[in-house]
C-alpha cells in the first residue's frame, strides 16, 4: 500500500511544479525555465543524500557499477529533452490536448521496458494501464468537442513526443537504479540516482545557457529575488529603489543566491531597505 501514497503525492507535487513552470515559462524562455526544474531541486537533492549518507565519498562507489553512469546520463537528457517539449506545448492556445496525449507515457513505458528491459506484463497489467491512461486522458478534457477539433494539430505530435521521451527516462533511470547493486536498500538506489538525475541536467542546461543564453540568468534571478521580497512584504521595484537609496553594492546574483541559501542575510539586507524607504517592519504584503 505504501507504493500508492508515494505515487499520489508524486503525482500532486508533478502537477504542482509543472504549474509554476508553466507560469515561469511566461517570463524566460523555454531552455531557462527547464533549467529551473532541475538547478532549484538539486540543493535539497544534495541535502537529501549528505543527510542519509553522512558523506559524499561514496559517490566513488556509486559511479563504478556498470551501467549506472551510462544509464543515468541517457534518462537525464531523455528528461531533459521531455521538460523542455512539455514547456514548449504550453506556448499554444490548445496545450490541453498535447497535455492530454503526453499522458501516454504509461503506455509507452510498458512498451520500452519489454524492448529495453526484457520485462513483460500479463493481461491485467496491461488492462489497467490501458484503462488508467484513457481516464487521465478524459479527465484531462474539458471540451470534447475542442479536442477532437484539434485531435490532429501540431500540439498533438508534440505532446505524443513529450510522453515519449518521458517514457525513456523513466525506463532509463529505473534501469540505472537497478544497477547499483552495492546497495540493498531501494531508498538509497533512489536518492543515489535522483542525485545524478538533477546533477548532470543541471550541468548540460548551465554550460548551453551560459554559452548561447546568458541573459537569462539575470531573469532567473530577478524572479528568485522578486518571491523573496514578495513573502517579506516588498515590491521588486520597492527593493532595488531601496538597495540603491541605502549605497548597497550587492549584485542580482549575490542577492538571488541568498533569498535561498542564506534568508537571514536577506532578512538583514531587507530590513536595511525597509529603513532607508522609511517603512515599517510590520508591513506585509
Amino acid at each position: 500500500m505504501n507504493w500508492i501514497i508515494v505515487t499520489i503525492i508524486a503525482a500532486f507535487f508533478q502537477n504542482l511544479r509543472s504549474s509554476f513552470q508553466k507560469k515561469i515559462n511566461k517570463d524566460v524562455s523555454t531552455i531557462a525555465s527547464t533549467y529551473v526544474r532541475f538547478s532549484f531541486a538539486l540543493p535539497l537533492s544534495l541535502l537529501l543524500f549528505f543527510v542519509y549518507f553522512r558523506e559524499f565519498a561514496i559517490i566513488k562507489d556509486i559511479l563504478v557499477q556498470p551501467g549506472f553512469l551510462i544509464n543515468v546520463t541517457l534518462a537525464s537528457i531523455f528528461q531533459v529533452i521531455f521538460t523542455f517539449v512539455l514547456l514548449y506545448l504550453f506556448k499554444f492556445s490548445n496545450f490541453v490536448v498535447g497535455t492530454s496525449l503526453s499522458k501516454t507515457e504509461v503506455v509507452q513505458v510498458a512498451l520500452f521496458e519489454y524492448l529495453i528491459l526484457n520485462e513483460k506484463l500479463n493481461i491485467i497489467g496491461i488492462s489497467g494501464i490501458i484503462i488508467s491512461t484513457l481516464g487521465v486522458i478524459i479527465l484531462s478534457i474539458k471540451n470534447v468537442k475542442f479536442f477532437f477539433q484539434n485531435i490532429f494539430s501540431k500540439t498533438t505530435l508534440i505532446g505524443l513526443v513529450s510522453g515519449l521521451f518521458l517514457a525513456l527516462s523513466i525506463v532509463y533511470f529505473r534501469s540505472a537504479a537497478l544497477s547499483l547493486k552495492n546497495f540493498e536498500s531501494n531508498f538509497e538506489k533512489v536518492i543515489s540516482t535522483l542525485l545524478f538525475g538533477l546533477l548532470i541536467p543541471t550541468i548540460i542546461l548551465t554550460i548551453y545557457l551560459l554559452i548561447f543564453e546568458k541573459r537569462e540568468f539575470r531573469k532567473l534571478w530577478i524572479i528568485r529575488i522578486n518571491a523573496a521580497c514578495r513573502e517579506r512584504g516588498l515590491r521588486y521595484s520597492q527593493f532595488i529603489s531601496g538597495l540603491e537609496k541605502i549605497g548597497c553594492e550587492l549584485d542580482r546574483r549575490t542577492l538571488a543566491e541568498m533569498a535561498v541559501l542564506d534568508p537571514t542575510g536577506f532578512d538583514v539586507v531587507v530590513s536595511q531597505v525597509r529603513e532607508g524607504l522609511g517603512l515599517p517592519e510590520a508591513v506585509v504584503a
